[in-house]
């Protein structure tokens, strides 16, 4: 459908400023229930039942209008609602946050892809282009979505009509409002009962923030709503190459040549010098894991930036030169991966000895995810797939398989089974690696029962494999009693919490 007359435009980098689908009946009405959803989640704490409603009503709305052309945008705005759910599931601070950005950023996406594009396709300056053009698209979302109310102002009074009708209401209201407050507030001031009719008690902070929440909710939907309806982003042309590829074998080599030594450094501090290495530095084995391991997660981390960098600013016309920058690049994925196993091992080391945390299972997971990033980096390198550029979103489908995977397993539980399984060993002590005796780590009560609810279930279950002394701290501390929640009513309710609840109170005394 061509522009309507007067239909508001934008210009955007790589599109033509037209939007194709004006504003109709459906996208008013999303944007009014993905607006009062909007409220309702944010005020009951944006999680809960109210936070998977507005997920689910926002997909339904991008859904139900009628302008995801492909069948990609349609798969990724139906998948949002399965993070969604598990706001209303899961209650774990470290799980809510990740889930609430994948919801979003899937609906971001599948409005993105409505009109072309493909998943498979998407490299870092067209998700940047993406992303810009989402933005100023949603700079006019409040004008897209008040289209339909200014076409009907039209059909009915004409724009003379209009102007006119605007002008005389307008008088109208200033000439009956200081009469009607004067003659009100004489009445009132006469009789009590007339003015019992008028005494409303208004909470003004409650009503700017309802307010605001439905501002929020109705600008978020109209902006996903006039990205599925406006002209996608064009093409990229190609871009000009900054650097030559002698530079880039150089940065390569250099990164193997770093990477290769310290590979053969953690040959070293397994044998015996290694020990006495440590031992002169006053280091326990745990000690030296657990002092390097976020330090070598960095070096993973800016080595893929620098890779992915290299791969699309150097000049690789050249046939010889391009074979030769691949060579490096792959020696260099492969010492990477070294690296990452390197602080793997370290993490795990230290886990073994004082036990697991939330952070330290999110750093190992967070390190596995990017060895396997590093896998598909290594692979599109050699060529694999190259008429598509699919790395970025191979990665990003792994990262949401992960979360996906946390949420299903529970990650606070997995926690709290680790920890209890190695409890008996923790209490009585045990041997370093270096072979010397070092004082273990008590079980960490306090940490297992300041937990979310997620981890409670498990933990009820548990308690009585502790010895004495330690079931006796857990259920003291799980027993205590707990601050009243902030949120109540069925928009804030949550699996989670329920569950938690239930077993404590069979649980406790």
């Amino acid at each position: 459908m061509s522009q309507a007359a007067g239909e508001e435009t934008l210009a955007v980098p790589g599109t033509v400023p037209t939007v194709l689908d004006p504003a109709d009946g459906w996208v008013v009405a999303g944007v009014a229930v993905t607006a009062v959803a909007t409220d309702l989640a944010l005020r009951s704490g944006a999680l809960g039942l109210a936070g998977a409603l507005l997920v689910l009503v926002a997909a339904v709305a991008l859904l139900a209008c009628g302008r995801l052309a492909t069948w990609q945008a349609r798969l990724v705005a139906a998948v949002a609602p399965v993070f969604g759910a598990f706001l209303a599931i899961r209650t774990s601070a470290w799980l809510l946050p990740l889930d609430l950005l994948a919801a979003l950023g899937l609906l971001a996406l599948g409005a993105s892809l409505a009109r072309g594009g493909d998943v498979l396709d998407l490299t870092v300056p067209r998700v940047v282009m993406r992303a810009v053009h989402a933005v100023l698209h949603a700079m006019a979302a409040p004008a897209f979505a008040a289209a339909p109310a200014r076409r009907a102002a039209r059909r009915h009074l004409g724009e003379a009509g209009r102007a006119e009708a605007v002008l005389r209401v307008v008088g109208g209201v200033l000439l009956a409002v200081p009469l009607l407050l004067l003659l009100g507030f004489l009445l009132a001031s006469a009789d009590a009962v007339f003015a019992s009719f008028f005494r409303v008690d208004v909470d003004l902070a409650s009503l700017a923030g309802h307010a605001a929440a439905l501002a929020v909710g109705a600008w978020g939907a109209a902006s996903l709503l006039r990205v599925t309806s406006v002209v996608p982003v064009g093409p990229l042309g190609p871009g000009r190459r900054m650097l030559g590829s002698i530079e880039a074998m150089i940065v390569l080599a250099g990164l193997a040549v770093l990477f290769a030594v310290f590979a053969a450094t953690q040959v070293v501090a397994l044998s015996k010098g290694g020990r006495h290495v440590l031992a002169t530095a006053g280091l326990t084995y745990a000690e030296y894991a657990r002092s390097g391991f976020f330090q070598l997660l960095a070096v993973a981390v800016i080595t893929l930036g620098v890779l992915l960098a290299l791969r699309a600013l150097t000049d690789l016309e050249h046939p010889g030169r391009r074979r030769a920058f691949a060579v490096l690049a792959e020696v260099a994925v492969a010492l990477t991966l070294v690296v990452v196993v390197v602080a793997i091992r370290r993490l795990d080391l230290y886990e073994r000895t004082f036990g697991l945390t939330m952070l330290r299972l999110y750093s190992e997971l967070f390190s596995y995810w990017v060895g396997v990033v590093f896998l598909l980096l290594g692979c599109s390198l050699a060529g694999l797939g190259s008429r598509r550029a699919w790395f970025l979103g191979a990665a990003a489908a792994v990262g949401l398989a992960l979360l996906l995977a946390l949420n299903v397993v529970n990650p606070e539980a997995v926690v709290v089974r680790h920890n209890l399984a190695r409890a008996p060993a923790a209490e009585a002590g045990s041997l370093d690696p270096a072979g010397r005796f070092d004082t273990a780590e008590r079980l960490d009560q306090a940490y297992l029962a300041g937990l979310s609810d997620d981890a409670v279930p498990t933990l009820v279950d548990r308690v009585p494999s502790l010895d004495p002394a330690a079931r006796a701290a857990v259920t003291a501390r799980l027993c205590q009693e707990r601050p009243a929640p902030r949120w109540t009513g069925w928009p804030a309710w949550n699996l989670g919490h329920a569950r938690a609840r239930q077993r404590l109170a069979a649980f406790c005394p």
